[in-house]
Parts: structure tokens; C-alpha cells; sequence
């Protein structure tokens, strides 16, 4: 059986056509950075490692959460990191509530990952500055800007994926590579949601050889493969859900 969790070279273009077609900033302008947002393996792994280690939890238990940020004078996507822990909800079958304390938050932005002290679960710039269009061809008379969302019930402001059963499970299939590179890349999929596209992420992994490891073969686990199976909130809050088809 194949990987729910997996995404192949196609899926991963599909997604990245989504996001291109559906997020704008204001007169469907799409000349802005942070797209793909690449980060040193070893830099990401020792951020989650540390937090383990300072706060002696299993690393099956921890959750990342990924915040959707927009630096206004660099014109780019960027993502702030909160790594927390989960834990079963004993009533909701693959669903794992998220525990905030402890915690550690981080900013993703320019190749470096760097403490921070911002720890909203949302970034207004984002959404101030970005725009949604459900149709194909984006038009200034069918963009929605994403801060009408008052009632934060229809545009993604986070994303949360686990970390050994995903992440590191992506980098162990592809034989743990030496000097890789982490990529977090914008995607939208079409989605039986109140947004039809909603805004998530892809991250798959560049070799030290600067190869891309993601294809089209199947496989069961994630080798040559991305991941991007994460829990977007909204329509789906402080939980993770686990894919499971």
C-alpha cells in the first residue's frame, strides 16, 4: 500500500500550481519570494533534537506547527515554527491533541532558523497582504483578501505535521543524506473545505549533490518522496489528524 503521507514529483507540481494559481498578493501580483523556502537539514534537526533533549520528551510525541508569515520589506514568504508535543484524544480515532507547554518558537526565513519571540498562531501581514482567487485565472474583481476571514473559518494560518512520522521518517527513507537541504514549499490542493485550495506545505529534501529526491515511483515508504499530510487550521485547530488512506 502506498504512503498517505507521500508526495510524488507530479503531486508535488500539481500543488505547486495550485498555490501559483490561487494566492496572490493585491492586483494578482505573484513576483513575491519564499515559495520555496530551503533550510539546512542539520539546522532544522538540531532545533527539534535540542527541545527533546531540554525537555526530555519522545520524539514520536512531537508536533510541529508551521505559522504562514509575509516579511513586508523583504516581499517573501517566511514561516515561524512552534515545536510542541501531542497526545491521543481518547475519543477521536487518529487524532492527537496538541500540548503548547513546553514549547519552542522559531523563525524559517533567509536559509536560517533563529529563535523568536513572536508566538502568535497567526501573522497579520500575511494576511493583510494576500489575496485568494477560487477561479483559474486570477482577476482583481474575484480576489478576496485573506483578512476579510475575520472569523478565521476559511484561510489556512497554520499547519501542523508530526515530527518522526513524517519528517524524519522522509529523511531515514532516503538514506539519512549527508549536507541535505530541507525545502518547505507553498502548495494548495484542491480540498472538500470551505477553501476550495487551501494553503499548505510540501517539504522534500535536496542531496548534498544538489539532487532532488522526489520522483514518481511507487513506493511504500518516502524514499524519493515528499510530505505534506499536515493538519491546516482552519478547518482543523490544535489537533494533528493522522492520514490513514
Amino acid at each position: 500500500m502506498s504512503n498517505p503521507m507521500a508526495v510524488s514529483l507530479d503531486n508535488y507540481n500539481a500543488g505547486r500550481t495550485g498555490f501559483t494559481q490561487h494566492y496572490f498578493l493585491d492586483e494578482c501580483n505573484t513576483d513575491f519570494g519564499g515559495q520555496d523556502i530551503q533550510l539546512s537539514w542539520s539546522s532544522f534537526a538540531s532545533a527539534v533534537t535540542n527541545f527533546i533533549s531540554a525537555n526530555d520528551v519522545e520524539a514520536d510525541t512531537v508536533a510541529l506547527r508551521f505559522v504562514y508569515c509575509y516579511d513586508t520589506t523583504g516581499n517573501a514568504l517566511y514561516l515561524r515554527l512552534q515545536i510542541c508535543t501531542m497526545m491521543p484524544d481518547p475519543k477521536l480515532p487518529n487524532t492527537y491533541d496538541l500540548v503548547a507547554s513546553p514549547c519552542a518558537w522559531y523563525a524559517i526565513e533567509n536559509g536560517n532558523i533563529t529563535a523568536t519571540t513572536d508566538t502568535d498562531l497567526f501573522d497579520q501581514a500575511y494576511l493583510s497582504y494576500f489575496y485568494y482567487c477560487s477561479a483559474v485565472i486570477c482577476s482583481e474583481g474575484n480576489l478576496i483578501n485573506l483578512a476579510s476571514d475575520t472569523a478565521a473559518t476559511t484561510y489556512a494560518r497554520t499547519v501542523v505535521l508530526p515530527w518522526s512520522a513524517e519528517i524524519l521518517q522522509m529523511y531515514l527513507d532516503n538514506s539519512s543524506p549527508d549536507n541535505a537541504i530541507l525545502c518547505f514549499a507553498a502548495c494548495a490542493f484542491q480540498a472538500s473545505s470551505v477553501c476550495t485550495y487551501p494553503h499548505t506545505l510540501v517539504l522534500y529534501l535536496i542531496d548534498g549533490s544538489g539532487n532532488t529526491l522526489m520522483d514518481n515511483s511507487v513506493v511504500s515508504g518516502f524514499e524519493m518522496k515528499g510530505a505534506d499530510m499536515g493538519t491546516t487550521c482552519p478547518e482543523i485547530c490544535n489537533v494533528y489528524v493522522l492520514p490513514t488512506s
